[in-house]
C-alpha cells in the first residue's frame, strides 16, 4: 500500500492530537510527515516535506488563516482537506481551491474516512494521468546569451533547485557540466520523463540510470551517482524513491 504523505496545519494542539490519533489508529496508509500551528511555520516546513495531502485549518488567529497559506504557498502540488469549526467557509473554500474534503469539527471517523477515500482516488487519477501523458525526450531551455539549448534526457545526471532557478548537471564529452536554468525544479520535473527521473528530495531530481548505489543514513539517505556526485534522499521521499528505483531496475533488466 502506497503511503499518503500528509501535513497537518492546525493552531490548536488538542485538534492536532485528535486528528493524529484518528489517523494513526484507523488509517495506516497515512504517513504524517509534519505539523504546523501557524501560517509562517507551515510555509517554512512545506518546502522540505513536499506532501501529497494537507489537512488545513481555516481560522488560525492572530497570524492569518488557511487561505493566506494557500495564497503564499509557492507551487502548491498537494491536495487539501479543510478542517474547521466554521461550516460557513465551505463556499469560499470551494471557490478558492477545489478541496478533496471539508470536515467540520467535531467530525466522525466515517466523515474522515470518506474524505480520505476521495483523496486516495484523486491521487490515483493524477497517477493515471501522468502515465497517459506522452513522455518527452529532453529539455529545451531558453538562454539570453546562447538562445535555445537542447538537453537530451539521457544526458542529464541530476538537477538541483537553487531558489527560482535550477542547476542542471549533464554529461558533455564524457565530463559533467553545469547549466543554470531560469526555471523552478518543479518546471523541470514536469518536462522530463517520469519513468527515468525521480524527485528524491525537495531540492533534487535524479536520473535513475546514473545511480550506482544508495544508502540509508538514519531516516534519510544518500544516492551515489556514477559521476561521483552525491544526492540526498529526504525522509518523506525515501519510500517512494525505493519503490520507483526498484520498478526502474525491474523494467530495465
Amino acid at each position: 500500500m502506497k503511503k499518503i504523505n500528509t501535513f497537518i496545519i492546525e493552531d490548536e494542539i488538542s485538534a492536532i492530537n485528535t486528528l493524529r490519533g484518528m489517523l494513526s489508529q484507523y488509517f495506516p496508509q497515512i504517513n504524517i510527515m509534519e505539523e504546523a500551528r501557524s501560517v509562517s511555520d507551515a510555509l517554512f516546513k512545506i518546502q522540505r516535506s513536499q506532501p501529497d495531502l494537507v489537512f488545513l485549518d481555516i481560522e488560525m488567529p492572530p497570524f492569518g488563516n488557511g487561505f493566506d497559506f494557500l495564497e503564499k504557498c509557492p507551487n502548491p502540488n498537494f491536495g487539501v482537506i479543510f478542517v474547521t469549526a466554521y461550516p460557513n467557509y465551505a463556499v469560499k473554500a470551494i471557490n478558492h481551491v477545489q478541496p478533496w474534503g471539508y470536515l467540520v469539527k467535531p467530525y466522525s471517523i466515517a466523515e474522515l474516512s470518506k474524505a480520505i477515500e476521495k483523496a486516495t482516488e484523486k491521487m490515483k487519477e493524477a497517477h493515471r494521468a501522468s502515465l497517459e501523458k506522452p513522455e518527452t525526450q529532453g529539455l529545451l531551455i531558453s538562454d539570453a546569451r546562447k538562445g535555445n539549448i537542447a538537453f537530451k534526457a539521457g544526458d542529464i545526471v541530476y538537477c538541483q533547485a537553487d531558489g527560482a532557478t535550477t542547476d542542471i548537471f549533464y554529461l558533455k564529452d564524457g565530463k559533467t557540466s553545469r547549466f543554470k536554468a531560469s526555471k523552478t525544479l518543479k518546471d523541470i520535473e514536469e518536462q522530463l520523463p517520469s519513468q527515468l527521473f525521480c524527485r528524491c528530495h525537495h531540492s533534487y531530481l535524479v536520473n535513475l540510470g546514473f545511480i550506482e548505489r544508495y544508502a540509508h543514513t538514519g531516516r534519510n539517505g544518500i544516492i551515489y551517482l556514477q559521476t561521483g556526485a552525491k544526492v540526498g534522499i529526504s525522509v518523506g521521499k525515501m519510500e517512494s524513491f525505493e519503490t520507483q528505483f526498484s520498478e526502474f531496475l525491474r523494467l530495465d533488466s
